[in-house]
């Protein structure tokens, strides 16, 4: 069934629950299912995934449903060019936010491999700070930077922040989402060499500091 089907079989109510779902999808890249005001556009791009795939598809993108983690993506076409594909619906982190993307992404991971059952972790700030701590960046991230950071992940469905930051009882709440964010093969490699910049204590990531997560704005 093409879009013109698909559209003309919904509903009045469907077809604004479409548009939204395709606008947030757009801004966010990421819908979780675990993330409350995500669940029922997350559930609505399940149920009508033919209808999505085909809509994106005239744009150059794909949408992906990982039913075990619970996360709708987008992503390029595997058709697309890899040069166009470079260019194409991707954001660009800074040093500060490749360092605590990097962290929360350990975290994350670090929990799941100890076997935690929920999709969705929590953890303290004071976690990240330690895992901060560990690789001498604490001081790279100040209050106010934490802050800002914070504001683009949670902006791209990888996180939220429950409390304020400072606050000895505020949580971070960690979405499956983060393990989309990057290749893992380019992740892990991209995580060796922060470390080791970290660690040599030089100013500049270098040109693969800007590594890239789905993002059409």
């Amino acid at each position: 069934m093409n879009i013109v089907e698909s559209w003309d079989d919904f509903t009045s109510s469907d077809k604004l629950m479409f548009q939204n779902c395709c606008r947030k999808i757009l801004r966010r890249t990421f819908l979780v299912r675990d993330k409350r005001e995500d669940r029922k556009h997350y559930f609505f791009v399940v149920n009508h995934i033919d209808a999505f795939l085909n809509y994106f598809s005239f744009m150059g993108f794909e949408v992906k449903c990982d039913k075990d983690n619970g996360v709708v993506m987008l992503d390029n076409c595997s058709e697309i060019g890899d040069k166009d594909k470079l260019h194409s619906n991707r954001y660009h982190f800074t040093k500060e936010e490749t360092i605590v993307l990097c962290c929360l992404w350990m975290l994350y991971m670090s929990r799941i491999k100890e076997g935690t059952l929920s999709s969705v972790i929590v953890i303290g700030v004071s976690d990240l700070n330690y895992e901060l701590e560990k690789y001498d960046a604490r001081e790279m991230v100040n209050k106010t930077g934490l802050g800002n950071v914070f504001k683009v992940l949670k902006k791209y469905s990888l996180m939220d922040v429950d409390g304020n930051i400072g606050d000895i009882d505020c949580k971070l709440v960690l979405y499956p989402s983060l393990q989309f964010a990057l290749d893992t093969d380019e992740f892990e490699r991209f995580v060796k060499e922060v470390v080791e910049v970290v660690l040599a204590g030089k100013d500049n990531l270098g040109e693969d500091a800007d590594e890239q997560i789905n993002n059409v704005e």
